[in-house]
């Protein structure tokens, strides 16, 4: 039986490169119509009702970067309530969650940072994704 793999953020610019990449897994793309992160009992539902052997964390929201000024609450909803959520489903269902950040959490001023570097967001998008950061390094079943 195939590996199953769901990659959250389905119809986003990154999933629909990974989607023209041949794999011996079984990959499954909802779009936030099939798959709410902002909804824990949606996000539960779905990973009980799927079953993957590992999740994919893409969705949320990143550009325009203003967007993360202007509307605060949908960028704390989707990066760090939505993380949240998707970090709380897979912990209690036993599932790897490998979550996709950005290097805007760091401070910009050398480049080449390891994960292992402090971290100094330096706008509203980079502090979103760190709050997601919190959540998926308390499970560690995560990547």
């Amino acid at each position: 039986m195939k590996k199953k793999i769901i990659v959250t953020g389905g119809s986003g610019r990154f999933a629909r490169e990974l989607k023209k990449i041949k794999t011996k897994y079984n990959v499954i793309y909802p779009s936030k119509k099939y798959l709410d992160i902002t909804n824990f009992d949606k996000v539960k539902n779905y990973l009980k009702k799927n079953r993957p052997h590992y999740v994919i964390h893409l969705a949320g929201m990143s550009r325009p970067m203003k967007s993360h000024d202007t509307n605060l609450a949908k960028s704390i909803n989707l990066n760090i309530i939505g993380t949240s959520n998707l970090v709380r489903g897979c912990s209690e269902l036993n599932i790897k969650i490998i979550y996709f950040s950005t290097s805007y959490v760091y401070p910009g001023k050398k480049g080449n940072y390891r994960e292992t570097d402090s971290v100094l967001p330096w706008n509203n998008y980079a502090w979103s994704k760190l709050g997601g950061e919190c959540a998926v390094q308390m499970y560690k079943n995560s990547l």
